[in-house]
């Protein structure tokens, strides 16, 4: 199942295709999500001027320049299958060009709910997880 906003219209597509529209009334009491409270430290700490600051927030390796140190066969292996990756952690949302990119690939390069930007999105660990992200997002706003 996909749920997607057309024409003032959230639409939910069932697994048949089958598609059942719902007013936008649907939406209107679901705020945005919390800000991750670890993500938020390492917010803090790049807004932070101080030149002797350190980063207590999300776990990296890191060297004393504050670079991630990354082991040389993950090195080895991102030179073999994907180029130079970023090590960083994702936002809560994952990848906004992954996320950019995926839409094009499900619904077009062209696709008028793109431009219109009538779909939301988010990037998760897998389709389980995804499941389990709208699960949980069903049960806290649709209970």
């Amino acid at each position: 199942m996909s749920m997607l906003l057309r024409n003032g219209c959230a639409r939910r597509i069932l697994k048949s295709g089958a598609v059942r529209s719902m007013s936008t009334s649907w939406w209107k009491h679901v705020e945005p999500a919390p800000k991750d409270p670890i993500l938020g430290v390492t917010e803090a700490f790049l807004a932070d001027p101080s030149p002797d600051k350190v980063n207590v927030g999300v776990g990296a390796y890191r060297d004393d320049n504050g670079k991630p140190v990354v082991l040389e066969c993950v090195r080895e292996a991102e030179r073999r299958i994907a180029g130079n990756l970023n090590m960083e952690y994702l936002p809560m949302g994952g990848s906004i060009k992954m996320v950019e990119e995926t839409l094009k690939l499900a619904y077009g390069e062209n696709s008028d709910l793109i431009k219109e930007k009538q779909i939301a999105a988010v990037q998760a660990l897998s389709g389980t997880g995804a499941c389990r992200l709208f699960a949980d997002f069903q049960k806290r706003f649709f209970p």
